[in-house]
């Protein structure tokens, strides 16, 4: 196969990680610093014309050549020459690379799994039906979908934890088959094989990047393609799941991860600190930003920052994010920066505050709320019980967490007796008739022709 000239940014990894620099400061009540905030807010979101049109051409090529165009830009993206019979994962792949795990390992996964599993299980959404004071059914039943694809993304690092934020509501929820994509430099990742037996995957396939959403989406002659994809990735996975939305169900659009934590001065600056660089240190585009009420614990919590970046195996890419993404955002008092954290809608809120019960019932835009300075984000990301699958880049105004009902549909029921029909019947005709519908309205005549005609008799 040919693949096409995909045109690709190419620039230097990590270039701006000097420790000295610190992230953006801005003050609230300054109207100059308020416009420079959004500005900030939104040059995290922007995608360039070049990853769609590459995207488009990965999926395009998916749709025609299948398995072979799979194979194709697995080599060029991935590096890795792969056959056919070698994209599924064979069970004695599997049993060998979990037979390396010690128990201590497996345990450690377990313990996670049966959080997550009492957390999803209250999630389980219950069918009614019921008859109103017409004698008429009327009701909903939910069902789950018939198959989903995860998307585990790879990259620097790999992640079990996503396998058990997935599989465990798409379990739950009854979906009867669920495939796992997984980039081929970390296919055979003994801790991610386990999470996916705990949650019972289907088939594992060694692919990824947009390639495994176009596969997952429309098939290929070893993937079949699948009702609704979800899992987190980078900008190119991203937007291959946007561009395929309509011909599969998708969890949600997410970009780059965040944390917004709102804290007063009664944090201790090295835990906030902490909480800020564990976000950046997934990606140099993460976006970790402090809101304060006072500056002076700021200033503390940006010189933490530096000092422990410079300790961490990942420090490049933490000074690359937190120089590039990081902020630090000075408020008059607490509720105002609940309130500019609304607009940020964050995915990922902390608030380190002694009483944060107390501003519960203000926070309208959040993914994921985590209260208390013994709360991090990062109990949530494994064993919290709430799924760490979110929405980002504002999105939390309009989108979910991944849960249960994700993986289920709705259909609603109606049942109308023919001692109601009349009653009913009368006004959906004539509304019919008001919007020029004579078809529906015939639909009813039909009907009522044969009620009127048994009431003559």
């Amino acid at each position: 196969m040919t693949l096409p000239n995909l045109i690709w940014h190419h620039q230097e990894k990590y270039p701006h990680t000097r420790s000295d620099q610190l992230a953006q400061l801005f003050y609230l009540n300054h109207s100059d610093d308020y416009t420079r905030f959004t500005q900030f807010l939104k040059g995290n979101i922007a995608l360039s014309e070049s990853i769609r049109e590459a995207v488009n051409q990965i999926i395009t090529g998916i749709v025609s050549e299948k398995d072979l165009a799979l194979i194709a830009f697995t080599k060029k993206f991935d590096g890795v020459s792969l056959k056919p019979d070698e994209l599924l994962l064979s069970e004695e792949e599997i049993e060998a690379s979990v037979n390396t795990l010690e128990d201590s390992q497996k345990d450690m996964l377990k313990a996670s799994f049966e959080r997550l599993w009492k957390f999803h299980e209250k999630q389980i959404p219950t069918s009614q039906t019921w008859k109103d004071e017409d004698s008429v059914t009327l009701g909903w039943i939910w069902q789950p979908i018939q198959s989903c694809g995860l998307y585990v993304p790879g990259g620097t690092a790999t992640y079990p934890s996503s396998v058990l934020m997935m599989g465990v509501p798409a379990r739950i929820a009854g979906v009867k088959s669920i495939a796992l994509t997984v980039p081929p430099s970390n296919a055979l990742d003994p801790h991610l094989l386990y999470a996916s037996r705990l949650v019972s995957v289907d088939r594992i396939y060694r692919v990824g990047g947009a390639q495994a959403i176009a596969a997952l989406a429309y098939g290929t002659e070893t993937i079949s393609a699948v009702d609704k994809i979800a899992g987190p990735g980078n900008s190119f996975v991203t937007e291959a799941k946007r561009q395929v939305f309509g011909q599969v169900g998708i969890d949600m659009v997410a970009g780059p991860t965040e944390v917004v934590v709102v804290s007063d001065n009664n944090s201790r600056p090295d835990w906030v600190a902490a909480d800020l660089i564990a976000q950046a240190e997934h990606d140099p585009l993460s976006r970790s930003i402090l809101i304060s009420d006072c500056e002076k614990f700021v200033s503390k919590v940006f010189s933490e920052v530096a000092k422990q970046a410079e300790l961490l195996p990942r420090k490049e890419i933490i000074l690359e994010s937190w120089n590039s993404n990081g902020a630090g955002v000075i408020v008059d008092n607490i509720v105002q920066g609940i309130e500019l954290s609304n607009e940020i809608a964050p995915e990922h809120l902390q608030l380190n505050l002694n009483d944060p019960e107390r501003y519960l019932d203000r926070i309208s835009n959040a993914g994921s709320i985590f209260l208390g300075n013994w709360t991090p984000e990062v109990l949530g990301d494994y064993i919290g019980g709430p799924n760490h699958v979110l929405p980002t880049s504002g999105t939390a105004r309009f989108f979910s967490g991944l849960a249960v009902w994700d993986f289920m549909k709705r259909s609603t029921v109606l049942g109308v007796p023919e001692e109601s029909f009349g009653k009913l019947g009368r006004i959906a005709e004539r509304m019919a008739v008001k919007e020029h519908l004579e078809g529906h309205a015939n639909s009813i005549r039909i009907r009522m022709n044969e009620i009127e005609g048994s009431t003559s008799e």
